[in-house]
C-alpha cells in the first residue's frame, strides 16, 4: 500500500488556520457562565480555612465576591432544597483532617483538599470551566481535568481514525484523511486552550492567544514533523498506537503550555515545551496500550 504523502507546508499553515477561525468561543462562553453552588459545612472557623483555600487572597475583588454568592456557609447538614442545587456538600473537620464530600445523585467521596477539588471537578465535569472562574482555588484541579478530558478524548479520535476498516462502515465523519486528522485535533485542543482561559478569568474569544499557544508549542514540537506522523508516515504495525500516543502527548503538552500561560503570565520557551512532551511520552504510551486493549466506539467521543 502507498504510504500517504506528508501534507505540504502551505497546506498545514492552511489547515492550522482555518482550524482556528472556525473555533468559536460560544460553547466555552457557556459553560463559564453556568450557574452553581457549593455548600460547606463545618465550625466557623473550619469554614474560614476553607474559605482562604477557595478564595485565598491573591483573588480579586470581583473573584471574592462572586465565588461567596455561589456558596452556602453551614453549621450543620444542608436542608433537601439545598442540597437539590448544590453541586457538592463538603463537610469539614478541621484543616489537618480529611474532608468528607457528598451531594445528591453521587458516591461520597473522603479525601484531602486537592482530593476533594479533584473528585469534584471530575464528578462534575460540565460545571468545571464555572468552578474555575469564580473560585481559584480550583483551578488546579479543574485545569488538570480539562487536559486530562481532552488528551484522552483526542487519544481515542486518533485510535479510530487510524483504523481503515472501520471508517467506510461507521465512521464516515472520520475520514482517513491526514488534513482531516490535524483539523479534529488541533480544534479540540484550540477549545482545550480556550477552556482553560475561561477557568482563569479571561473572557472566550482571544483567538490570538490560542493561535499564538498553538503556535509556539507546533513550532516547538515540529509542526511538520506532527503532521506526517499524524499521517501515518510510520512503520506499519504501529501506526495506530503511535497516532494514538502522538495525539495524547501532544494534547497534554498544549495543555500544559496554556497553564504555564494563564498561571504566569507568559508564554514557554521552546526547550520547556519539548521538556513537557518528553516527560508526557511514557504516559502517552500507556493510554495508547490502555485504548488499544479497550477500543473505544465513535459514541465515546465527546463533543469538545
Amino acid at each position: 500500500m502507498r504510504a500517504i504523502e506528508p501534507l505540504g507546508a502551505a497546506n498545514q499553515a492552511w489547515t492550522f488556520w482555518k482550524t482556528m477561525s472556525e473555533v468559536s468561543p460560544r460553547v466555552v462562553r457557556d459553560e463559564m457562565t453556568r450557574d452553581f453552588r457549593l455548600s460547606i459545612v463545618g465550625t466557623e472557623e473550619d469554614r474560614q480555612w476553607f474559605l482562604d483555600r477557595l478564595i485565598p487572597e491573591t483573588a480579586t475583588r470581583i473573584e471574592r465576591e462572586d465565588g461567596r454568592e455561589r456558596l452556602y456557609l453551614l453549621d450543620r447538614a444542608p436542608d433537601e432544597g439545598v442540597s437539590e442545587v448544590s453541586a457538592a456538600t463538603f463537610y469539614l473537620a478541621g484543616p489537618d483532617q480529611p474532608l468528607g464530600v457528598r451531594g445528591v445523585r453521587c458516591a461520597p467521596f473522603v479525601g484531602s483538599y486537592d482530593e476533594a477539588m479533584a473528585w469534584v471537578a471530575q464528578t462534575r465535569a460540565g460545571q468545571g470551566v464555572a468552578f474555575g472562574r469564580y473560585l481559584p482555588g480550583m483551578r488546579p484541579a479543574v485545569a488538570q481535568r480539562l487536559i486530562l478530558n481532552a488528551s484522552a478524548n483526542n487519544a481515542r479520535f486518533a485510535f479510530l481514525s487510524a483504523l481503515p476498516w472501520i471508517l467506510p462502515v461507521s465512521l464516515p465523519f472520520l475520514p482517513a484523511s491526514s488534513a482531516v486528522d490535524v483539523f479534529v485535533l488541533t480544534k479540540n485542543q484550540a477549545m482545550l486552550v480556550m477552556r482553560l482561559a475561561a477557568a482563569h478569568g479571561q473572557a472566550p474569544g482571544y483567538t490570538h492567544q490560542v493561535k499564538e499557544i498553538l503556535g509556539t508549542v507546533a513550532g516547538a514540537m515540529g509542526w511538520r514533523l506532527l503532521a506526517r506522523e499524524l499521517a501515518g508516515m510510520i512503520p506499519a504495525g504501529i501506526g495506530v498506537a503511535a497516532k494514538t500516543a502522538i495525539a495524547y502527548s501532544g494534547t497534554i503538552t498544549v495543555g500544559k503550555a496554556a497553564l504555564y500561560y494563564y498561571q504566569k503570565g507568559h508564554q514557554m520557551t521552546a526547550e520547556q515545551i519539548r521538556n513537557i512532551h518528553k516527560e508526557s511520552e511514557a504516559e502517552a504510551k500507556a493510554v495508547a496500550e490502555q485504548v488499544i486493549s479497550n477500543p473505544p466506539s465513535p459514541e465515546d467521543l465527546t463533543e469538545l
